[in-house]
Protein backbone atom coordinates (compact mmCIF):
# COMPACT_ATOMS: atom_id res chain seq x y z
CA UNK A 1 0.00 0.00 0.00
CA UNK A 2 1.22 3.59 -0.89
CA UNK A 3 -0.02 6.76 0.16
CA UNK A 4 -2.08 9.41 -1.45
CA UNK A 5 -0.42 11.07 -4.54
CA UNK A 6 0.88 14.48 -4.43
CA UNK A 7 -0.87 17.15 -5.86
CA UNK A 8 0.25 17.93 -9.41
CA UNK A 9 2.91 15.15 -9.54
CA UNK A 10 3.91 13.20 -12.38
CA UNK A 11 2.18 16.36 -14.75
CA UNK A 12 4.50 18.26 -17.34
CA UNK A 13 6.38 21.31 -16.02
CA UNK A 14 4.29 24.65 -16.91
CA UNK A 15 1.05 22.76 -17.24
CA UNK A 16 -1.61 25.22 -15.85
CA UNK A 17 -3.94 23.14 -13.97
CA UNK A 18 -6.42 23.53 -10.95
CA UNK A 19 -4.53 24.31 -7.75
CA UNK A 20 -6.98 22.13 -5.34
CA UNK A 21 -6.75 19.14 -8.10
CA UNK A 22 -5.61 16.16 -6.21
CA UNK A 23 -4.71 13.03 -8.60
CA UNK A 24 -5.11 9.66 -7.07
CA UNK A 25 -5.27 5.88 -8.25
CA UNK A 26 -6.73 3.20 -6.28
CA UNK A 27 -7.08 -0.56 -6.63
CA UNK A 28 -9.41 -2.77 -4.59
CA UNK A 29 -9.07 -5.38 -2.21
CA UNK A 30 -11.16 -8.65 -2.91
CA UNK A 31 -10.05 -10.09 0.71
CA UNK A 32 -13.04 -8.41 2.66
CA UNK A 33 -16.67 -8.41 2.47
CA UNK A 34 -16.57 -4.19 1.74
CA UNK A 35 -14.23 -3.36 -1.15
CA UNK A 36 -11.26 -1.32 0.26
CA UNK A 37 -9.92 1.46 -1.76
CA UNK A 38 -6.43 1.62 -1.85
CA UNK A 39 -4.33 4.57 -2.78
CA UNK A 40 -1.16 4.37 -4.59
CA UNK A 41 1.40 6.68 -5.87
CA UNK A 42 1.02 7.04 -9.53
CA UNK A 43 -1.22 9.92 -11.31
CA UNK A 44 -3.70 9.18 -13.78
CA UNK A 45 -3.09 10.63 -17.26
CA UNK A 46 -7.16 11.12 -17.92
CA UNK A 47 -7.38 14.76 -19.53
CA UNK A 48 -10.40 16.82 -18.38
CA UNK A 49 -11.11 20.47 -17.08
CA UNK A 50 -9.25 20.26 -14.23
CA UNK A 51 -5.98 20.06 -16.00
CA UNK A 52 -5.90 22.82 -18.25
CA UNK A 53 -6.33 26.98 -17.49
CA UNK A 54 -10.23 25.81 -17.94
CA UNK A 55 -10.53 24.91 -14.56
CA UNK A 56 -11.64 28.64 -13.58
CA UNK A 57 -14.63 28.01 -15.25
CA UNK A 58 -15.46 24.50 -12.69
CA UNK A 59 -18.31 25.62 -10.26
CA UNK A 60 -16.70 23.94 -7.69
CA UNK A 61 -13.78 26.32 -8.16
CA UNK A 62 -15.84 29.37 -8.03
CA UNK A 63 -17.01 28.37 -5.14
CA UNK A 64 -14.16 27.09 -3.15
CA UNK A 65 -11.69 29.77 -4.30
CA UNK A 66 -13.96 32.75 -2.67
CA UNK A 67 -11.26 35.07 -1.39
CA UNK A 68 -10.91 36.10 -5.04
CA UNK A 69 -14.68 36.99 -5.34
CA UNK A 70 -13.69 40.31 -3.21
CA UNK A 71 -12.93 43.65 -6.19
CA UNK A 72 -9.63 44.78 -6.00
CA UNK A 73 -8.45 47.99 -6.96
CA UNK A 74 -5.93 49.14 -10.02
CA UNK A 75 -5.48 52.57 -10.69
CA UNK A 76 -8.83 53.96 -9.23
CA UNK A 77 -10.93 51.33 -11.10
CA UNK A 78 -12.45 48.01 -9.71
CA UNK A 79 -11.94 44.87 -11.13
CA UNK A 80 -13.10 41.44 -10.29
CA UNK A 81 -10.55 38.92 -10.64
CA UNK A 82 -12.16 36.02 -10.84
CA UNK A 83 -14.05 37.37 -13.85
CA UNK A 84 -13.03 37.12 -17.18
CA UNK A 85 -12.57 40.48 -19.81
CA UNK A 86 -13.10 41.34 -23.20
CA UNK A 87 -11.44 43.73 -24.71
CA UNK A 88 -14.09 46.21 -25.08
CA UNK A 89 -14.45 46.54 -20.85
CA UNK A 90 -17.39 43.93 -21.12
CA UNK A 91 -16.91 41.13 -18.42
CA UNK A 92 -18.10 37.44 -18.08
CA UNK A 93 -18.52 35.25 -15.52
CA UNK A 94 -19.25 31.02 -15.67
CA UNK A 95 -22.11 30.29 -14.35
CA UNK A 96 -22.22 28.01 -11.23
CA UNK A 97 -24.85 25.35 -12.14
CA UNK A 98 -23.66 24.99 -15.96
CA UNK A 99 -20.54 25.29 -17.57
CA UNK A 100 -22.08 27.00 -20.68
CA UNK A 101 -24.28 29.75 -18.74
CA UNK A 102 -22.37 32.63 -18.46
CA UNK A 103 -23.30 36.08 -17.03
CA UNK A 104 -22.25 39.52 -19.30
CA UNK A 105 -21.61 42.84 -17.70
CA UNK A 106 -19.77 46.23 -17.69
CA UNK A 107 -17.01 47.07 -15.65
CA UNK A 108 -16.33 50.19 -13.49
CA UNK A 109 -14.20 51.47 -16.42
CA UNK A 110 -17.02 51.75 -18.85
CA UNK A 111 -20.15 52.72 -16.25
CA UNK A 112 -17.18 55.81 -14.97
CA UNK A 113 -16.58 56.74 -18.64
CA UNK A 114 -20.17 56.46 -20.17
CA UNK A 115 -21.41 58.45 -17.12
CA UNK A 116 -25.15 58.00 -15.49
CA UNK A 117 -26.71 55.60 -17.33
CA UNK A 118 -30.35 56.05 -17.47
CA UNK A 119 -31.98 53.88 -20.07
CA UNK A 120 -30.67 50.40 -21.34
CA UNK A 121 -31.59 48.55 -24.78
CA UNK A 122 -30.81 44.75 -24.60
CA UNK A 123 -31.32 42.48 -26.79
CA UNK A 124 -33.98 40.14 -26.82
CA UNK A 125 -34.00 36.49 -24.93
CA UNK A 126 -33.29 34.21 -27.32
CA UNK A 127 -31.55 36.23 -29.57
CA UNK A 128 -28.28 34.98 -31.12
CA UNK A 129 -24.99 37.29 -30.35
CA UNK A 130 -21.65 37.15 -32.61
CA UNK A 131 -18.41 38.43 -30.86
CA UNK A 132 -17.94 42.24 -31.60
CA UNK A 133 -21.12 42.82 -32.87
CA UNK A 134 -23.23 45.49 -30.97
CA UNK A 135 -25.21 43.63 -28.72
CA UNK A 136 -26.55 46.45 -26.57
CA UNK A 137 -27.07 50.08 -26.09
CA UNK A 138 -26.00 52.36 -22.80
CA UNK A 139 -28.01 55.71 -22.84
CA UNK A 140 -26.64 58.70 -20.49
CA UNK A 141 -28.89 61.57 -21.49
CA UNK A 142 -28.49 62.09 -25.28
CA UNK A 143 -25.12 59.92 -25.26
CA UNK A 144 -25.77 56.65 -26.48
CA UNK A 145 -22.39 54.10 -26.17
CA UNK A 146 -23.14 51.01 -28.22
CA UNK A 147 -21.50 47.86 -26.57
CA UNK A 148 -20.22 44.29 -28.71
CA UNK A 149 -21.06 40.89 -27.31
CA UNK A 150 -17.61 39.29 -25.79
CA UNK A 151 -18.37 36.15 -27.66
CA UNK A 152 -20.65 34.02 -29.35
CA UNK A 153 -24.08 32.37 -27.84
CA UNK A 154 -27.72 32.69 -27.57
CA UNK A 155 -29.14 35.50 -24.83
CA UNK A 156 -30.49 33.44 -22.06
CA UNK A 157 -32.19 35.92 -19.31
CA UNK A 158 -32.29 39.65 -19.57
CA UNK A 159 -31.76 41.38 -15.92
CA UNK A 160 -34.76 43.20 -15.50
CA UNK A 161 -33.47 45.30 -12.61
CA UNK A 162 -31.28 46.75 -14.93
CA UNK A 163 -34.04 47.83 -17.24
CA UNK A 164 -36.28 49.16 -14.36
CA UNK A 165 -33.37 50.84 -12.29
CA UNK A 166 -30.50 51.48 -15.15
CA UNK A 167 -28.48 53.59 -12.18
CA UNK A 168 -27.83 49.92 -11.02
CA UNK A 169 -25.00 49.33 -13.23
CA UNK A 170 -23.35 51.90 -12.12
CA UNK A 171 -23.84 51.40 -8.51
CA UNK A 172 -22.80 48.09 -8.71
CA UNK A 173 -21.56 46.78 -12.22
CA UNK A 174 -20.20 43.59 -11.13
CA UNK A 175 -22.99 41.79 -9.25
CA UNK A 176 -26.60 43.17 -9.71
CA UNK A 177 -26.01 45.07 -12.34
CA UNK A 178 -25.03 42.37 -14.73
CA UNK A 179 -26.41 42.86 -18.13
CA UNK A 180 -27.83 39.12 -19.68
CA UNK A 181 -27.02 35.69 -19.12
CA UNK A 182 -25.91 34.02 -21.93
CA UNK A 183 -25.58 30.51 -23.35
CA UNK A 184 -22.21 30.31 -24.60
CA UNK A 185 -21.22 28.97 -28.05
CA UNK A 186 -17.51 27.18 -27.99
CA UNK A 187 -14.50 27.95 -25.85
CA UNK A 188 -13.71 31.61 -26.27
CA UNK A 189 -13.94 32.22 -22.43
CA UNK A 190 -10.81 30.85 -21.53
CA UNK A 191 -8.51 33.68 -23.86
CA UNK A 192 -10.38 36.58 -22.30
CA UNK A 193 -8.04 38.44 -20.11
CA UNK A 194 -8.18 37.05 -16.18
CA UNK A 195 -6.69 36.94 -12.99
CA UNK A 196 -3.27 38.96 -13.14
CA UNK A 197 -2.91 39.26 -17.39
CA UNK A 198 -7.10 40.62 -16.48
CA UNK A 199 -4.97 43.76 -14.00
CA UNK A 200 -2.38 44.75 -16.25
CA UNK A 201 -4.42 44.80 -18.87
CA UNK A 202 -6.41 47.29 -17.05
CA UNK A 203 -3.46 49.04 -16.10
CA UNK A 204 -2.59 49.69 -19.81
CA UNK A 205 -6.07 50.76 -20.39
CA UNK A 206 -6.09 53.42 -17.63
CA UNK A 207 -2.43 54.72 -18.86
CA UNK A 208 -3.85 54.86 -22.80
CA UNK A 209 -6.80 56.94 -20.52
CA UNK A 210 -5.07 59.67 -19.60
CA UNK A 211 -2.18 59.63 -22.04
CA UNK A 212 -5.64 60.74 -24.40
CA UNK A 213 -6.46 62.97 -21.92
CA UNK A 214 -3.94 64.86 -21.48
CA UNK A 215 -1.69 64.84 -24.63
CA UNK A 216 -4.97 65.15 -27.16
CA UNK A 217 -7.59 66.59 -25.22
CA UNK A 218 -5.44 69.06 -23.07
CA UNK A 219 -7.58 68.15 -19.81
CA UNK A 220 -6.87 65.89 -16.32
CA UNK A 221 -8.64 62.54 -15.88
CA UNK A 222 -7.54 62.80 -12.38
CA UNK A 223 -8.86 65.07 -9.27
CA UNK A 224 -6.09 65.05 -6.54
CA UNK A 225 -4.50 62.26 -7.87
CA UNK A 226 -7.41 59.75 -8.41
CA UNK A 227 -8.88 59.06 -11.44
CA UNK A 228 -12.27 60.95 -11.97
CA UNK A 229 -15.59 59.23 -10.39
CA UNK A 230 -17.64 60.13 -13.53
CA UNK A 231 -15.14 60.97 -16.24
CA UNK A 232 -18.05 61.52 -18.79
CA UNK A 233 -18.26 64.92 -16.73
CA UNK A 234 -14.98 66.85 -18.47
CA UNK A 235 -15.87 65.76 -22.31
CA UNK A 236 -17.90 67.59 -24.92
CA UNK A 237 -19.84 65.89 -26.95
CA UNK A 238 -17.62 64.91 -29.72
CA UNK A 239 -14.68 64.11 -27.29
CA UNK A 240 -17.18 61.92 -25.29
CA UNK A 241 -18.19 60.11 -28.78
CA UNK A 242 -14.29 60.08 -29.35
CA UNK A 243 -13.41 58.34 -26.16
CA UNK A 244 -15.90 55.85 -26.25
CA UNK A 245 -15.53 54.57 -29.66
CA UNK A 246 -11.48 54.10 -28.74
CA UNK A 247 -12.37 51.88 -25.64
CA UNK A 248 -16.06 50.41 -25.81
CA UNK A 249 -16.59 51.01 -30.00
Amino acid sequence: MMNFAEKQRGEPMGEEKCPFLELTTVTFCKAVPVKKMIPVDRATSAKGLCHTGNYRLCSAFREIDGHASAADTVRGFSLRPDFYYHPRHLWVAPGKEAETESRVGIDDFTQRLVGKIDRVSLPPEGSHLRENNVCFLLHSGDRTARMVAPGDGIVGTINRKVVDEPGTINRDPFEEGWIFSLHVAGDWISHLYHGSVAKQWLEWEVERLHRLFSSDLGITATDGGDTLPDISSRLNEAQWGRIVALFLG
